[in-house]
């Protein structure tokens, strides 16, 4: 089928939330959790701004889609605020268990084991207790994928999500290996609050498969860049 994919894909990262403000030591002594956290300020006029720029090309998708986080909820209501949307879980931001509430050295003095276990496996592959590891973030990508190909072939649908899903999910369309995503994410190669980067549903007619290509006239966009 040449439109297996939809039409159009297009992913927005929540807007600054007060996570965005905190260093990884303050969220862990934080009085929210972190799927709590709610939009600064300055986030909400980020996502005003953004909003303008998504309803005047794409007023009324087919779909919106979002993750269960406070902060991408604000930033949904603010960009569509008559339209419906739908939760969707597969795009929750990756969770890291333990380490959302307890420091480093909080962590060395009662599991040093899990200081050492995440040495040796690696950022990559570590799990921490009642967290994900980049591959479990990476599965639900993968069926994220597939559920849009079943949901959504040949729709227009917006996505609004978090920074380390969207890394992951670059990951799987360009057929990164591991040290390659970990290569962008330590130079923090992570799309902006309140950005917009926008797919389009091909089909190869030499391979004949479907494809989604990222549109490189919008890599990414920032609607309220210079503007606050």
């Amino acid at each position: 089928m040449k439109d297996a994919y939809p039409k159009t894909f297009i992913f927005v990262r929540h807007a600054e939330s007060e996570g965005n403000l905190l260093s990884v030591e303050e969220r862990t002594r934080h009085e929210v959790g972190t799927n709590r956290y709610a939009l600064t300020d300055r986030g909400r006029r980020q996502a005003e701004l953004t909003g303008k720029w998504l309803r005047d090309r794409y007023p009324e998708p087919d779909r919106i889609l979002r993750s269960y986080y406070e902060r991408v909820h604000q930033t949904s209501d603010i960009v569509y605020p008559d339209l419906p949307k739908r939760q969707e879980n597969l795009l929750a931001e990756a969770n890291r268990g333990i380490w959302h509430v307890a420091t480093e050295e909080e962590i060395r003095a009662v599991l040093p084991f899990e200081i050492r276990r995440r040495d040796l496996e690696g950022y990559y592959h570590y799990r921490a207790p009642g967290g994900e590891n980049w591959p479990d973030v990476e599965r639900r990508v993968r069926d994220f994928r597939r559920s849009i190909r079943e949901n959504y072939h040949g729709k227009v649908i917006v996505v609004f999500g978090h920074g380390t899903w969207e890394l992951v999910w670059r990951k799987v369309l360009n057929c990164w290996d591991d040290t390659e995503v970990m290569e962008h994410y330590y130079r923090q190669d992570i799309v902006g609050n309140a950005s917009i980067s926008i797919y389009h549903g091909r089909f190869d007619e030499e391979t004949g498969r479907p494809y989604l290509a990222h549109d490189p006239l919008v890599d990414y966009k920032v609607p309220w860049k210079d503007k606050l």
